[in-house]
């Protein structure tokens, strides 16, 4: 099959990627790649511009996936997104533990890789979309990213990770007020 940049297409295969997940990933990179497709889903619903493709279509397709994962992994993975607020803290801790982890370890590779291209980007929107008053700001959050960063020696400037949050929050603010 082609490669297409044609964001339906593309909409169609992540579609199908992530109502597969379980099957090609152990449930913890399943979960962070889970992070990465809804991002990228809420860019393809930016570029589609149509009614039908919505936030709230992106966020019951990886609702589904969740249900999915959850049922293969025999224990219950909680969509983050259905309580950014809580998650917000929970993400943050968990990317905490992995400074007691084996930075050699594979898992801490794909960890580091994915670091500017998911969980800056994901903070950054649960951020947003918590309103509680009990929340961490943007710039709590970003000092602690920072922290784990420089602790997970990940090769990446905060420079460059907020070059990519701009381009990116601006492509999908549309999105995110609907």
């Amino acid at each position: 099959m082609p490669v297409t940049f044609e964001p339906h297409k593309r909409l169609e295969h992540l579609e199908d990627y992530v109502s597969k997940i379980n099957f090609y990933l152990p449930a913890e990179e399943a979960r962070i790649q889970l992070l990465r497709c809804r991002l990228v889903g809420y860019s393809l619903v930016a570029e589609i511009k149509e009614e039908a493709y919505t936030r709230k279509y992106i966020d019951q397709l990886f609702s589904q996936a969740y249900q999915t994962l959850s049922a293969a992994a025999g224990r219950e993975i909680v969509d983050p997104y259905k309580d950014p607020c809580i998650s917000q803290y929970m993400l943050l801790d968990e990317l905490k533990s992995y400074l007691l982890m084996d930075p050699a370890e594979p898992f801490m590779r794909f960890i580091r890789a994915e670091f500017k291209k998911v969980f800056v980007t994901t903070l950054r929107l649960m951020t947003d979309l918590c309103k509680s008053e009990n929340k961490y700001s943007w710039e709590e959050v970003k000092a602690q990213l920072q922290e784990v960063m420089m602790s997970l020696n990940v090769d990446v400037t905060w420079e460059e990770c907020e070059e990519r949050l701009e381009r990116y929050m601006k492509k999908i603010e549309p999105v995110l007020e609907k």
